[in-house]
């Protein structure tokens, strides 16, 4: 279930939910379906202009920089 963020037309308010592919989202506040949904960022960009160390402790994870590529499906691993 993928967390999305929208923007409330109706009344402007602005929410995050858990949409299923079946779902309809309404508005927490005003329960109006008249809503935009935002960009969201999964992580913000590091600081200092250096590429962040690969996370690969020992259980794969798919980084395709320390684990070799498709660690996480099983091709690959650290361990």
């Amino acid at each position: 279930m993928p967390l999305y963020g929208y923007a409330c037309k109706s009344c402007g308010h602005m929410f995050q939910t858990l949409v299923r592919s079946s779902d309809v989202p309404t508005c927490p506040a005003c329960a109006s379906g008249d809503l935009e949904q935002q960009l969201s960022l999964i992580a913000s960009p590091a600081k200092g202009g250096s590429d962040p160390e690969p996370v690969c402790a020992g259980g794969g994870g798919g980084c395709g920089q320390c684990c070799g590529m498709g660690a996480g499906m099983g091709l690959g691993g650290c361990g």
